[in-house]
């Protein structure tokens, strides 16, 4: 019998697993073309990995990142183009074991889905991007200005209020609120790494050609890879928990393991930034500035750092080595 009741365990596991991501044809089911490119997603993120680590000259010529990004930014442009049934609420609802997802963090993804789009293309085709004027333009705007431009064409939603105690009681259970308070706090604390350090920081360096493909082997593919697998996985594992597929401890526990993954990354990019003390003391004022929340703060520090960095890149082009720029700082400083 117990035999008997574990394979029957195992067939309805495989049936919703079917279901889930719409792979039975006979059924009707909702958002089919979400749930497909779900599992396509997935699989190719599994493939990319694998390719990477055994095939590293296939990653790169199959344009391996180029099509894991493509295909996250179609599902989270899919979503917001389906889910149109959700709440347009200010919590994003993801931070909890209650609360449904906001169709603002939905639409919200995608922004993010963009910049992880434009981290798969740059590395490999920049040479043709800065070849242009749309592609230095497109080029200018991801790396320096992708919150001035971007990010107000997109909602948002606040962490301040989704731990607020608006929330508590409305979409945290009593026993879970504190575990999801500190797992708050912790992607706080991640997204100033991730949009200061590991994105604007990151692509300052790749811009000035400090980064380069001995770097991107060796760590800057992984931390890529990294990133993009939490920035998709993130509406996904809140899809598991909705469904009671999943423990709400665990969908969010993943999500947290993951982003402070790419902290393996800290000290090879930190060295890199140390290496370019502008670029360092750019990356230092942005994530204070950012805590400030002043808009208009945190967009003057955008354009000076447009105009420092686009200095180096020149003076570079000079023949003046971008290592030394931080000494020059006081000096013979002649801007773009």
């Amino acid at each position: 019998m117990s035999n008997e009741h574990n394979i029957s365990d195992l067939k309805y596991k495989a049936s919703q697993f079917v279901v889930f991501f719409g792979l039975s044809p006979s059924s009707k089911i909702k958002f089919r073309a979400h749930r497909l490119g779900g599992i396509t997603w997935l699989l190719t993120y599994i493939y990319t990995w694998s390719v990477f680590l055994f095939a590293y000259d296939t990653f790169l010529n199959q344009n391996l990142p180029i099509l894991l990004a493509s295909i996250g930014t179609f599902q989270a442009v899919s979503a917001s183009l389906t889910f149109w049934f959700l709440p347009s609420q200010p919590d994003n609802g993801f931070f909890s074991d209650k609360g449904i997802l906001s169709r603002l963090f939905v639409i919200e993804n995608v922004f993010y889905q963009l910049l992880v789009l434009f981290g798969a293309i740059y590395p490999i085709h920049r040479t043709f991007l800065e070849s242009t004027t749309l592609g230095t333009l497109i080029t200018h705007t991801f790396i320096f200005f992708p919150y001035t431009l971007l990010r107000p064409l997109f909602p948002t939603t606040q962490l301040s209020y989704t731990n607020s105690s608006l929330k508590t009681e409305k979409y945290r259970s009593t026993q879970n609120a504190r575990f999801y308070e500190i797992g708050t706090k912790l992607i706080k604390i991640f997204y100033l790494w991730g949009k200061h350090v590991m994105g604007m920081g990151f692509q300052y360096l790749m811009y000035l050609g400090v980064v380069g493909e001995d770097e991107m082997r060796s760590w800057g593919w992984p931390l890529f890879l990294l990133n993009a697998g939490t920035v998709s996985f993130s509406v996904f594992l809140h899809t598991l928990r909705f469904k009671g597929l999943i423990n709400p401890r665990y969908a969010h526990g993943i999500y947290v393991f993951m982003a402070y993954t790419s902290f393996l990354a800290l000290k090879p990019l930190l060295l890199k930034l140390l290496e370019t003390p502008v670029v360092l003391l750019i990356v230092v004022v942005g994530i204070q500035v950012n805590m400030l929340r002043n808009r208009w703060l945190m967009n003057l520090h955008y354009f000076g750092a447009a105009y420092f960095v686009i200095a180096m890149r020149r003076r570079e082009e000079e023949g003046i080595d971008v290592g030394n720029c931080g000494g020059n700082w006081s000096g013979n400083w002649s801007g773009p």
